[in-house]
């Protein structure tokens, strides 16, 4: 695979992509060796959105609705914690202080990759429209 370490962004939720995601159902399906999947086939996501949309191929809209429904599911947790403002956060020490800031950074992550899929979710793309955007033949 020439392109294994291309920096590409998701195209569902904008985050770094090092995978492709076959999103035609031949070829998803098929039992193709993935060595023998066409370029064309695919497009690039991240490790996440890959995983949770799996073999299913939808047009591209209803893929980022699947997405925001399983991202905001796996991430309840960090999404439910309360926020933190910067002086309460400074009053906290050691262990738990870094905790926290971590934490926040993680749930602001998250909301924004949340945010790029309702956002492309509610766009008019297709697939077809995907593939003429990233010059797929």
């Amino acid at each position: 695979m020439e392109d294994k370490y291309k920096i590409n962004r998701c195209v569902y939720c904008h985050d770094l992509a090092f995978e492709r995601h076959h999103y035609i159902e031949s070829v998803a399906n098929s039992g193709l060796k993935r060595k023998k999947a066409r370029k064309r086939d695919t497009v690039p996501t991240c490790r996440e959105c890959n995983v949770l949309i799996g073999s299913a191929n939808p047009e591209y809209q209803e893929c980022c609705y699947i997405l925001y429904d399983k991202v905001s599911a796996r991430h309840k947790d960090i999404l439910c914690m309360p926020d933190w403002d910067q002086d309460e956060i400074e009053k906290l020490s050691g262990h738990l202080k870094r905790k926290i800031k971590a934490s926040m950074t993680y749930k602001r992550m998250v909301g924004e990759r949340l945010s790029n899929l309702l956002t492309n979710a509610q766009s008019n793309m297709t697939n077809d429209m995907l593939k003429l955007i990233l010059d797929i033949e």
